[in-house]
């Protein structure tokens, strides 16, 4: 048990107006922002079910992406969204939040060392990389295409090219599946920065569908788990938690570079 963790998450739960770096996220809330009139252009084309090819390909649907440019202004859009309405982080949301990657979390002594190197990729405003700090993995970070202001715990990164070198990376995680450009090279590129015998934790939405930012949907869990497989060599745990699912996985499957 980490005292830390539970000390602060009383504090983000009982501070009126939020508590530390929520409290400042907060306070960036544009009052004279009107969504409508002053979303992004990239906005009006993708929209909830707007925006999606016609055709699906096993299993999976893809945004209509014109290039990997409008990809990332759209992925983008939604911590600026978030930022200028002021919603989403609210001391019951923030709570819940940290509950979940506790639980996610809390089981890795078992697997790792405290040094251990942990990735987090498409972070946003870090959450899960302050939880694993509270429980003590202080060589945890994340990255974000948009990472918002003065993030301590996320710096600027793009989980479909990462800035890290082959077999670097002990843990790897993230919660955005469905916001991966193209799924294979997702898994593929994951893959490449995990050690030979390291780690990666996948938070998928059961019977993922089509959202306002998500780039990807499929029909079935059992598409994307197929997928992980083709990258992972062993399933070490998988777990369902109200409508997520996660998935450990260990000893990365690499991708040869011999002719």
């Amino acid at each position: 048990m980490s005292l830390l963790y539970h000390f602060k998450s009383q504090l983000y739960k009982r501070t009126p107006g939020g508590w530390g770096y929520y409290r400042y996220l907060r306070s960036l809330k544009k009052e004279d922002y009107e969504h409508e009139r002053d979303k992004h252009e990239v906005r009006r084309k993708h929209y909830g079910e707007e925006g999606w090819k016609d055709e699906k390909s096993e299993g999976l649907q893809y945004r209509s992406y014109e290039s990997y440019d409008e990809y990332v202004t759209h992925q983008v859009q939604k911590f600026d969204e978030i930022l200028k309405m002021g919603v989403g982080y609210t001391n019951d949301v923030v709570g819940l939040y940290r509950r979940r990657f506790y639980n996610r979390f809390k089981h890795l002594k078992n697997y790792l060392g405290m040094d251990a190197k942990i990735l987090c990729a498409g972070a946003r405003q870090g959450t899960e990389v302050e939880v694993l700090w509270d429980l003590g993995f202080k060589n945890a970070y994340g990255i974000d295409l948009n990472p918002g202001p003065k993030n301590r715990w996320v710096v600027e990164g793009d989980f479909m090219n990462i800035d890290a070198e082959d077999s670097s990376i002990d843990l790897f995680y993230t919660n955005a599946v469905d916001h991966a450009f193209e799924l294979d090279q997702f898994f593929k590129e994951h893959a490449r920065v995990v050690k030979p015998d390291g780690f990666a934790i996948y938070d998928i939405g059961v019977d993922a569908k089509g959202g306002i930012f998500e780039a990807v949907s499929w029909d079935s869990d059992a598409v994307i788990f197929q997928m992980m497989l083709k990258h992972y060599k062993k399933v070490v745990k998988v777990e369902t938690d109200a409508d997520w699912q996660w998935i450990l996985l260990n000893s990365p499957i690499k991708e040869s570079t011999t002719g």
